[in-house]
């Protein structure tokens, strides 16, 4: 029995924020079990970067119909529909032969999961009104929430049977979802709507004000892309740790997500948008060159959680900040613009970045990275000063 206070705006609630760790069970299952496949399939680390750019063309392709998609279908139809996808796409890699069957299959997953956040926004804004803020917060937290469970459980999966297996048994949420989704989801009138006809403007006069967010996107995504595909490969040939110890370490960037992405928003209230994004984003680039600069690994789980604190913060900062900067009419938009940008040099630096480990190794990678982190950071604030 459902209590008197639930109502389907609850259940909307509950399960996009179960389709984000449904996304994140499909999308994280590559990087823990990347070290056993990569030499299985005599995968360069190159390539290995190249199946996460596969990945976020095939998401930033599907940001912009999936509102149109949505208008004319329907969000439920076309969320269980894009559930189904990358649940069938992840299933597929259990069978795939070599880096090119990965890589197309890995396009389709962005491909599908693409729909998710822009689907999942407008229906929480649509029902929650004036305390979207806090159903958004809560929604936010399902991605690394599954970003969490996903490395230990591929990891364990891997141990016992085989990274196939682990593809397999981690897309099943995804169609277990989809079914939840026809049978509980309603596609009833909304009790906020939107406002209708709300100001826009140009989207140019705010041009200054988004591209230090668009920089500050960019370079949370460099950071962010590297760690997510890399470290537990890092963990295994720079530290010399097993596999399953490797996931298992991993697991400490997206759990330390959880906790700095709910404070985020205080900190921006303490600090103001320019501090918050640059501390941040230096910040992180320290705690990156600290993971080599120390070859003992005895401060390792501490410098991990430390750079998930402060990497994870990123995020609802920039969002926040770039909503807050525009008119009503012009927020998606902008919000959309700044977000493909960062997305755009996540997809570019995956490769990049693993040509320079094959190339230079971990050490000189992950110091380059680092500076270059500290050199946007100083760009941004500059630009934030100046306006």
């Amino acid at each position: 029995m459902k209590p008197s206070w639930w109502n389907n705006n609850y259940t909307v609630l509950m399960i996009t924020w179960l389709g984000w760790i449904s996304i994140y069970l499909a999308r994280s299952v590559l990087p823990p079990v990347l070290p056993i496949l990569s030499v299985e399939l005599g995968l360069s680390h190159a390539q290995a970067g190249l199946l996460e750019t596969a990945y976020l063309i095939g998401y930033i392709i599907s940001k912009l119909p999936a509102g149109a998609l949505s208008e004319r279908y329907g969000a439920r139809k076309v969320l269980a529909a894009s559930m189904i996808g990358y649940g069938g796409s992840t299933l597929l890699i259990a069978y795939a032969q070599g880096f090119s069957h990965i890589f197309a299959l890995r396009f389709l997953v962005g491909l599908f999961q693409g729909v998710h956040l822009p689907v999942s926004n407008a229906l929480l804004s649509d029902r929650f009104g004036d305390k979207q803020n806090r159903a958004i917060g809560f929604n936010e937290s399902g991605p690394n929430v599954g970003n969490t469970l996903a490395f230990p459980v591929a990891v364990s999966i891997l141990s016992v049977w085989g990274w196939r297996t682990a593809f397999l048994i981690l897309s099943l949420p995804a169609f277990l979802l989809a079914i939840a989704s026809f049978l509980f989801m309603k596609e009833d009138p909304v009790t906020n709507p939107r406002e209708k006809g709300s100001e826009k403007g140009n989207l140019r006069d705010y041009l200054w004000i988004l591209i230090p967010y668009a920089l500050s996107h960019a370079a949370y995504n460099l950071i962010l892309r590297t760690t997510f595909t890399f470290i537990p490969s890092f963990l295994v040939e720079f530290k010399g740790m097993e596999v399953a110890a490797a996931g298992f370490m991993a697991t400490v960037l997206p759990f330390a997500g959880i906790f700095t992405k709910m404070g985020s928003g205080f900190i921006m209230e303490r600090t103001g948008s320019r501090n918050a994004i640059c501390g941040a984003s230096m910040l992180s680039a320290v705690f990156l060159a600290t993971l080599v600069f120390f070859p003992d690994s005895s401060l390792l789980a501490v410098n991990l959680l430390i750079l998930g604190l402060t990497l994870y913060s990123f995020s609802p900062i920039i969002y926040a900040s770039t909503t807050g900067s525009l008119p009503s009419g012009l927020k998606a938009m902008g919000l959309g613009a700044v977000t493909i940008v960062g997305n755009v040099v996540g997809a570019v630096s995956t490769s990049v970045v693993g040509a320079l480990i094959d190339v230079r190794g971990y050490g000189f990678t992950f110091y380059a990275l680092s500076v270059v982190t500290v050199l946007t950071s100083a760009l941004i604030f500059g630009l934030m000063s100046k306006h």
